[in-house]
């Protein structure tokens, strides 16, 4: 998917200024919808919902046709499907497995796990252990599905796995998707 917007400028990750650019190799390597920016007060579906807006991700691809499409249609909507809290010391585990999972075929992760591991252990570091981290459902984190890998959608793609997360001063956003 070649995202037609362009990237947030970098932004201040505090004490691990190496955490920018794991994430930005993640982001690049696995062709996620990553953003990493202040916490301005605004909720997790709203802030999940004005990440997607200028993707294109939020409206149906043809544009014009008559049937219904699985996404969101409002940021309160976003918000609904983003239903399933993530305590912190959890989310770690999330976080990685939304950053390289393969949302279609299992199995497929690629070569970058391990950065997707300290990915996520730096931003639950950085957004601290009172952070509010929600997420969509388990497509991506099938660890905690036990067995079901259902989910809310919060794009108009086949399939999508999105994990937020604010505190400590800081909102994080990462979506994946999947067509098959």
């Amino acid at each position: 998917m070649n995202l037609s917007f362009e990237p947030p400028p970098p932004y201040d990750l505090g004490p691990d200024p190496d955490l920018g650019l794991w994430l930005a190799e993640v982001a690049r390597e696995t062709d996620r919808i990553v953003h990493l920016g202040p916490d301005d007060g605004r909720g997790h579906g709203q802030l999940c919902w004005d990440v997607l807006e200028p993707t294109g991700l939020l409206r149906p691809h043809c544009g014009h046709c008559t049937h219904g499409h699985g996404g969101p249609r409002s940021a309160q909507q976003a918000d609904s499907a983003l239903k399933i809290h993530v305590p912190p010391q959890e989310a770690a585990p999330w976080i990685a497995a939304t950053l390289v999972r393969n949302l279609v075929f299992r199995g497929e992760e690629g070569d970058v796990r391990p950065v997707a591991e300290a990915v996520g252990a730096g931003l639950v570091a950085l957004l601290g252990p009172q952070a509010q981290w929600r997420a969509n459902g388990c497509v991506a984190y099938r660890e905690g599905a036990r067995g079901n890998v259902g989910w809310s959608p919060v794009t108009e793609a086949t399939f999508d796995a999105a994990v937020v997360g604010i505190g400590n001063g800081h909102a994080v956003v990462i979506v994946a998707t999947g067509e098959d």
